[in-house]
């Protein structure tokens, strides 16, 4: 296992520079002042890391994004993303006219879905798959819970939805003259046609109990919300936001006619929008997993949205006993991971954009307390530049992954290393590959990291994790006297 050499100060020098990063800092002295007579000895070992799927049920997501749909995939399985919502009040709300004998003419909901820069839905899978979408009444008050894997029965009355629409993303009745002109500034949704009752309930209350509208929290407690799910087709998922979904009431009111119009009445409407100010639970379900995580000896998967990701188990009480660590220091632990073409289909999956490393059981804290990458005990994947394994993951270009050589890169991660050996040398270290959406930002044409969270992005990898690409090498160094 274990092979080294004595090398001159020079060929020590060459040797360091090549297998490790720049950002090392834990060689005892500096080699730029070692006395002539003193030598450096370098040692390699090499040792052999293991691979697996795991679930990853739940995520947390504390963001206004979301996605809405079913779609199946022969390699992945099938997700489902859905969402629970309330609706944000302005405090003391009114009705701004009064509607015609107090009557409420309609109610709908929009879920309206923006458009690409270049006029593309922004969806997985076939835009042009029949769906059907239902929205049921909350009942009970939503809790704030920023995890994936809420489950709606807790709070709807799923035996009386409020209604429902069948839709294709693709709209071909729409013109490309007006999808990708500005003048008409094109916004495709989908309408649900909801009850006219809900409507009157909610402008009797104004009428009848206006305190109702004082704050959002007693608006919430007299209108809980509302669930938005699929419940046919599978065939695609859409990306919107909060924002972007609204309910919509309609009403008459008295109007002076003119000389062009002798209408007396005229329509109008109040909105009321999904915002940042209320709960918003977005929900992902993700079934026919077992071929994932069935145990394989040549690769492992990870998927997002949430669904798997991959756990590397690192032997460090192997490494812990077979190296001295008596006078002698780890100095370079490089990690990259091959990753192997998608199966030809309809529809694959993208590789996720960057991949974090990160101890198993930090999971939890790192997302929630808004962590980034500290290249101690987590780091975040990069694409090399030009090949170059000088970039950490502190300052590396804004890719996640090389796409020509089909690798991702962690640099040198002989810390996590280091810091497993010291606090828990008898315990292997459980890494996890979690895919998140990195934020940059650019100091001297350098990225760097200023938010990470999980990826709500539809993505798939299948790592490579047979026995050769599973070989990991610690390069390691001893000073020593003549």
């Amino acid at each position: 296992m274990k092979n080294y050499m004595k090398y001159s100060i020079f060929i020590g020098l060459l040797t360091a520079l090549l297998f490790s990063s720049c950002d090392d800092t834990m060689s005892k002295v500096g080699l730029s002042i070692q006395p002539r007579e003193d030598v450096i000895t370098v040692y390699t070992d090499t040792f052999q890391m293991k691979a697996s799927t795991v679930r990853l049920d739940s995520v947390y997501a504390k963001t206004s994004d979301c996605l809405l749909g079913e779609m199946y995939d022969p390699v992945y399985g099938i997700i489902k993303s859905d969402l629970l919502c309330q609706f944000y009040c302005e405090e003391g709300f009114r009705f701004h006219q009064t509607p015609v004998d107090h009557k409420i003419d309609s109610v709908e909901l929009l879920i309206f879905y923006p458009l690409s820069a270049v006029g593309s839905i922004m969806a997985y899978g076939d835009t042009l798959s029949p769906m059907q979408l239902t929205v049921y009444p909350v009942n009970k008050p939503l809790k704030k819970n920023f995890y994936t894997n809420e489950q709606p029965e807790l709070y709807c009355d799923m035996q009386n939805p409020l209604g429902s629409a069948t839709y294709t993303l693709y709209d071909m009745s729409v013109p490309d003259s007006i999808r990708f002109s500005y003048e008409y500034d094109y916004a495709p949704f989908i309408r649900v046609k909801l009850p006219t009752a809900l409507g009157q309930k909610i402008y009797d209350e104004t009428i009848n109990n206006p305190a109702t509208f004082d704050n959002q929290s007693l608006f919430n407690a007299f209108f809980p919300g509302v669930y938005i799910t699929n419940t046919y087709g599978s065939g695609n998922l859409v990306k919107t936001a909060g924002e972007n979904i609204a309910m919509r009431i309609f009403f008459t009111i008295p109007r002076e006619p003119t000389e062009e119009n002798s209408d007396t009445i005229s329509t109008t409407a109040e909105w009321f929008y999904v915002s940042k100010d209320v709960i918003q639970i977005n929900r992902f379900e993700n079934n026919n997993l077992d071929q994932l995580l069935t145990e394989n000896p040549t690769h492992a998967f990870i998927k997002s949205l949430a669904g798997v990701c991959t756990k590397l188990v690192l032997p460090t009480t192997q490494i812990s006993k077979e190296i001295d660590f008596n006078g002698r220091y780890i100095n370079g632990f490089t990690l990259t991971l091959k990753y192997l073409p998608e199966d030809e289909r309809d529809f694959p999956y993208t590789p996720p954009q960057h991949l974090l490393l990160l101890p198993e059981d930090s999971v939890t804290s790192f997302f929630e307390n808004a962590n980034v990458e500290n290249n101690v005990t987590s780091f975040i994947s990069f694409a090399p530049d030009d090949g170059s394994y000088t970039y950490t993951s502190a300052n590396a270009t804004p890719g996640g992954y090389s796409s020509y050589t089909r690798t991702y890169s962690f640099g040198n991660i002989s810390r996590i290393l280091k810091n497993s050996i010291e606090n828990s040398p008898e315990k292997d270290l459980s890494l996890l590959l979690i895919p998140v959406t990195r934020k940059t930002t650019t100091y001297n044409s350098v990225y760097y990291t200023i938010g990470i969270s999980h990826s709500f992005f539809l993505s798939g990898v299948k790592l490579r994790t047979d026995e050769e690409h599973m070989k990991v090498t610690v390069l390691s160094s001893r000073y020593e006297e003549k």
